[in-house]
């Protein structure tokens, strides 16, 4: 007691001693950042060719583009770093060529007559043409100084960015295509390779014919296999790969029987409801607006739906994962198909609305036709040069609203109004066709998903829990893992900016696992010393999987040795793959009878057929340029030595004969045909090829 009174006395010596301690935290977190990043460090993203990608740049680019925009947070900062990268490499080269976009070609860009993609994407109409509407409004808005608004200066200025990159690097890809030229030869080339076939067969011997335990690699073996593919596993930076256990968290008997009695709560006060529709929306439930037919519902109440009287509720009832009820709200009998004509506005705006509804007044005042309003007003210009017939159309065809008012609401001859995603529309149905006369349902439903409860998680993570404890190695996580019959998966070679991991798909869970990977504190061969947990990847409040993750391997930057090689399971295998041919190929010396040879190895004689050198494709194998450049130079009957393929040893055996060809007189189409495949590779991989011949500065890892 006498301490406490003595710090009421003397409160303000805590409150500067907290005081204290607080600024020592943060001036102990500024030096360590301060060792560890430049003061410019900070802001940088990356470099790119000498240009700095700025953090700050980087934030507002996606803040002014992106905001309304869904998906994957991780994909569209993948999509902002290569508009980024790609806008450093066009500018760069288009100073050194002396190219630039003038002020006249960027407004004609951006509102003429030659709109720029970034443009006609961004501002497209229901109609998937570009809005001339909105932005000839948004142009006189420019012109009369109105266009005042911070943020959409802001947006419009990043766009005219993106406007010139892309004008700039069609440029410079058109330039290069001008320099494209097909000699004669290669046109002949072209035709004989699009023209040639064979036919052979072929016996192939799998590589996993000879076990891995037969098969000893040196150093020497990856040395051989270096000085023939001196560049194929060079890494651009450096990757590592990721063992990990997976607990999968699924619902038990007791999370089942726990849902179903909320549902049955549900049904009770479903059944009490003054108004059944507030009460299914107000539990999250859905009224299915449409009439469905029998085969269209739930095949576990689809005949209740159609037998038991309206406003009967059926369930609870298990489906798909989840408990329901299901209401039957109302039942008619729907038309096979309607004739109906109608009116389009397009954009669903209330101006629009208003002009409909005036249309609607003279159409039941009787003062004029549908069809003169209909060619007059309607801007769906395929029906409305016919009145606005739309003919006959089946259920569904349309979209939803405009098929509900169609099959459902509407009575023949009367008009009705609906907005769509194209915009407004006045309706008339014509016609009505009943041929099978069938019923359909309009249906309420209730219903919770089955999730795993709290305790039911901790259960599983605690198994988890269990394993980081014991397992401290990857060979110990195997061990663990293999007794509790846990499936243990290796990821791709991951970069340190990656956000997926391998089929446990992509997302904040994933990156917090690269993120420990690529960790300095992080070691080969250990097991990290916490369970990561993955959200339920459809949307659930509730982990779905637990995992435990050891790190397998680093693979540095740099060019290919026979450590890096060694360390990369794909050039291991493919190591291992060398050998086991040249053992194969020992045992097939002096083989011709392909029949023998099938039945010795205990495989199959194959028929490849009309087989192109430019396809080079064959049945049970796959793509196979080797063996097919083989069997072309083959004579007819002749038997091949060994051949080493991407999946197998092959003997061949050529069975068609030589093939003449006579050149056509004009090569007119074969010098097209490599004229636009060679501008279509330009256009498609002209950046990709600048990237790998520059240098590069990644640090996204730091702040995402």
């Amino acid at each position: 007691m006498a301490l406490i009174g003595t710090i009421r006395k003397n409160g303000w010596i805590l409150i500067v001693t907290m005081t204290l301690a607080l600024g020592g935290f943060i001036l102990m977190d500024i030096v360590t950042n301060a060792q560890r990043y430049s003061a410019g460090d900070v802001n940088s993203m990356g470099v790119v060719s000498g240009q700095e990608i700025k953090r700050d740049e980087f934030d507002n680019y996606e803040k002014l583009i992106y905001t309304n925009t869904q998906g994957n947070t991780f994909q569209i900062r993948q999509q902002i770093w290569n508009y980024f990268v790609e806008k450093a490499l066009v500018e760069k080269e288009a100073e050194e060529l002396g190219l630039g976009v003038s002020k006249e070609e960027l407004i004609d860009l951006q509102f003429g007559n030659n709109l720029s993609p970034v443009i006609a994407e961004r501002f497209k109409g229901q109609d998937g043409q570009p809005n001339r509407a909105t932005l000839s409004s948004i142009k006189a808005a420019i012109d009369q100084g109105q266009f005042t608004d911070p943020v959409n200066v802001a947006y419009w200025s990043v766009q005219e960015k993106e406007v010139k990159k892309a004008r700039l690097q069609d440029k410079i890809s058109s330039m290069v295509v001008k320099g494209i030229y097909t000699p004669t030869w290669q046109a002949e080339m072209t035709f004989r390779e699009n023209n040639e076939r064979i036919d052979f067969n072929y016996v192939r011997i799998p590589f996993d014919k000879i076990p891995d335990s037969e098969v000893k690699v040196t150093d020497a073996d990856y040395e051989a296999y270096l000085e023939l593919n001196p560049h194929l596993y060079d890494q651009e930076e450096e990757t590592r790969m990721i063992s990990y256990a997976t607990f999968d968290v699924l619902p038990t008997a007791a999370d089942s029987a726990a849902t179903k009695t909320a549902v049955e709560r549900m049904l009770a006060g479903l059944r009490e409801a003054p108004n059944d529709s507030a009460y299914v929306v107000s539990n999250n439930g859905n009224i299915d607006n449409a009439f469905r037919k029998k085969d269209a519902l739930p095949a576990i109440i689809a005949d209740s739906m159609m037998t038991l009287p309206i406003g009967s509720i059926v369930g609870p009832y298990e489906d798909q994962g989840a408990w329901q009820v299901a209401k039957i709200m109302d039942r008619k009998v729907i038309p096979d198909s309607v004739k109906a004509r109608h009116i389009l506005l397009r954009e669903a705006t209330p101006a629009n609305e208003q002009r409909i509804d005036s249309l609607m007044a003279l159409l039941n005042a009787g003062t004029v036709s549908f069809d003169t309003l209909a060619i007059q007003n309607s801007q769906d210009q395929g029906s409305a040069v016919k009145g606005g017939d739309l003919g006959y159309f089946g259920e569904g065809a349309m979209v939803p609203e405009f098929n509900a008012v169609c099959f459902y609401e509407a009575e023949q001859g009367k008009y009705y109004k609906t907005a769509t995603q194209f915009g407004w529309h006045l309706i008339q149905v014509t016609g009505k066709k009943f041929i099978k006369n069938e019923t359909g349902a309009r249906v309420a439903y209730l219903g919770q998903r089955i999730e795993p409860s709290t305790e039911t998680q901790q259960t599983v993570k605690d198994k988890a829990l269990a394993m980081v404890q014991q397992a401290k190695t990857l060979a110990d996580l195997q061990d663990q893992a293999g007794k509790l019959n846990v499936p243990v998966q290796t990821s791709p070679a991951l970069k340190a900016s990656d956000f997926t991991l391998g089929l446990m798909g992509s997302g904040e869970d994933a990156r917090e696992i690269v993120r420990w990977a690529f960790d300095k504190s992080t070691k080969v061969d250990a097991v990290g010393q916490e369970v990561f947990s993955f959200r339920d990847p459809s949307g659930g409040y509730f982990d779905s999987k637990y995992v435990v993750a050891a790190l397998k391997t680093i693979i540095p930057q740099g060019p290919a040795t026979v450590a890096s090689l060694k360390a990369n399971p794909a050039a291991e295998q493919a190591v291992k793959n060398r050998k086991k041919a040249a053992l194969i190929k020992e045992k097939l010396k002096n083989a011709k009878d392909l029949n023998a040879l099938a039945s010795q190895w205990e495989t199959q004689v194959d028929t490849a057929k009309a087989v192109s050198i430019l396809q080079a494709y064959v049945p049970n194998g796959g793509s196979e340029p080797a063996v097919v450049g083989t069997a072309f130079a083959l004579e007819q009957g002749a038997v091949s030595s060994p051949v080493t393929g991407v999946s197998g040893v092959y003997i061949l055996q050529r069975t068609s004969g030589k093939q003449e060809l006579n050149l056509p007189p004009d090569l007119t189409l074969f010098r097209r045909q490599v004229t636009s495949s060679a501008t279509s590779s330009i256009r498609m991989n002209l950046l990709n090829s600048w990237k790998t011949q520059v240098e590069m500065e990644d640090n996204r890892s730091r702040f995402f």
